[in-house]
């Protein structure tokens, strides 16, 4: 089901629809600064594996997950002073920083190295679906592994089926993926090139 929904002006019957296919374990497409990402709740492991399933994805694969605010973050990651300063100078956009997990993030998220991917998008809609259910969303990308990227929330639909309850229609998107930075020794390393460029502040 394809639904428009705007966090500044929610109109409570899809706002419920939301909640409702939340707290029911679904799975979630929404637009962000970049792309489009299918979520899920944080905690609901059934769910994150259907998320895996539907994608074809490699369960050694790590999903990200977009979080509220800076308070939020450090909930479910490691932010030390230097990472701090860093992840507070860029989010929200168009970033994924890779931090430290902490216990509280399940396993089947964290990187052999204990890590999580965490991003503040600059787009209402994720971050308001965020403040909705309380707590972070998954976040991964809307395609089937090793396929394009879906920019139409049509097609998304047509691809998904039924495992995609609800679809925020944000329009087509198209451009750069984030850009995906380690940051959990204290170090600069960046993953992955994306729409984010990083100054020269902290680039070195």
């Amino acid at each position: 089901m394809i639904v428009e929904w705007n966090p500044e002006r929610p109109k409570k019957k899809i706002t419920d629809l939301i909640v409702g296919a939340w707290q029911e374990g679904g799975i979630i497409a929404y637009p962000t600064d970049t792309y489009y990402g299918i979520g899920c709740d944080l905690f609901n492991i059934k769910s994150i594996r259907k998320l895996y399933a539907m994608k074809r994805l490699d369960e050694k694969s790590r999903l990200s997950i977009i979080c509220r605010d800076m308070k939020d973050i450090s909930v479910y990651a490691v932010l030390t002073d230097f990472s701090f300063d860093i992840v507070k100078w860029y989010l929200p956009g168009p970033f994924t920083f890779v931090l430290k997990a902490r216990k509280i993030i399940p396993k089947l998220l964290m990187t052999d190295r204990k890590e999580v991917g965490v991003r503040i998008p600059s787009h209402p809609v994720p971050v308001g679906i965020t403040n909705l259910c309380g707590r972070p969303i998954i976040n991964t990308s809307a395609r089937i592994a090793g396929g394009d990227i879906i920019s139409d929330p049509r097609q998304i639909e047509k691809t998904f089926g039924k495992n995609v309850s609800l679809i925020v229609d944000g329009g087509i998107l198209g451009g750069l993926p984030s850009t995906v930075v380690r940051l959990a020794d204290d170090t600069v390393e960046v993953l992955r090139e994306g729409k984010g460029a990083l100054s020269d502040r902290f680039s070195g």
